[in-house]
């Protein structure tokens, strides 16, 4: 393995993406009011209403659930989310976003395209193959370790 691959390389450049993409967004977040984390939440709801849920939130995004219930509570009064019952397991509340929200959704949408284009830019159609096909084994061995330990 390269001795310049480490993992403290690695976190620091999934931070860095992470602070970009919230950099992106600040132009939605000035002109709604919507603070950027509250703003990837609703993203999140509207992007995947199979796992919109808030412990589903904090599962994939890494977020506390102290700030999710925060920013839950503030958009549901906000009328840019709203909450219901899953059928099956009535313990789990789902999240949609409201009708209201989707100008917002739609522009965070267009926002995140355009962040996935420009990460990918001076990477041929092979190097993209290859950074895929890289991220399913890395994805694979993540798994692994959360099941196994090292």
């Amino acid at each position: 393995m390269d001795g310049n691959f480490r993992p403290a390389k690695l976190f620091g450049n999934a931070n860095k993406m992470i602070e970009a993409y919230h950099a992106a967004l600040q132009p939605i977040c000035k002109e709604t009011g919507i603070p950027p984390l509250a703003l990837d939440i609703l993203l999140f709801i509207a992007n995947n209403p199979e796992n919109a849920t808030a412990k589903e939130i904090c599962k994939f995004r890494g977020f506390k659930s102290g700030i999710v219930s925060v920013h839950i509570e503030r958009m549901a009064a906000g009328g840019l989310i709203e909450r219901a019952e899953v059928p099956e397991d009535r313990r789990k509340t789902l999240l949609k976003a409201t009708e209201e929200a989707q100008p917002i959704v739609e522009r965070g949408r267009d926002v995140q395209k355009k962040f996935g284009e420009r990460l990918l830019t001076g990477l041929t159609e092979e190097d993209i193959s290859a950074v895929r096909s890289a991220m399913r084994v890395i994805e694979g061995n993540i798994e692994n370790i959360l099941k196994n330990g090292l």
